[in-house]
């Protein structure tokens, strides 16, 4: 599997995994149009320094990971998406992606990051504890829809 960082060229390969990944996660009928996820990744990468890294397998973009600058934190990154193809689950492409991160981030002069994660996702939330990633604060349900989320922080270099 190879890493690579990626651009506004791919923008719409990001969409339309984000489409298919939580069309699979939380059982949509349908996938969504390429419309309609796209301007969560545009905005997602929208204020530099942004982050937008590809997970290739065979030359074909199966996950991707993608963010930009905290909001009110200086110096950290916030992580909108990480985001996988269910063909391509259970492979390790969600890990290689953060994985890569760290290196990602001290290329842009980031010194952490910080993610959402839903509660019930708990492959996600899985992942993020294996890997390092450290629970903030106590849940709390989504403003807009109010699923329940967990904020989680991660350092390069092992701290919160």
């Amino acid at each position: 599997m190879e890493i690579v960082h990626g651009g506004p060229e791919h923008v719409d390969t990001a969409a339309l995994i984000w489409a298919h990944a939580v069309t699979a996660r939380d059982g949509y009928e349908e996938v969504p149009a390429l419309d309609q996820a796209r301007p969560g990744i545009e905005n997602a990468l929208a204020n530099e320094p942004s982050l937008l890294l590809l997970a290739r397998e065979g030359g074909e973009a199966v996950g991707f990971l993608a963010g930009g600058p905290h909001e009110t934190e200086p110096g950290i990154a916030y992580i909108n998406y990480v985001g996988v193809h269910p063909d391509a689950w259970g492979k390790g492409v969600g890990e290689a992606l953060l994985r890569a991160l760290p290196d990602a981030l001290t290329a842009r002069g980031y010194t952490g990051a910080q993610l959402l994660v839903y509660v019930d996702n708990e492959r996600g939330v899985r992942l993020y504890e294996r890997l390092g990633w450290i629970k903030l604060g106590d849940p709390a349900p989504h403003p807009a829809h109010g699923r329940v989320e967990q904020r989680y922080s991660f350092s390069p270099n092992g701290g919160v």
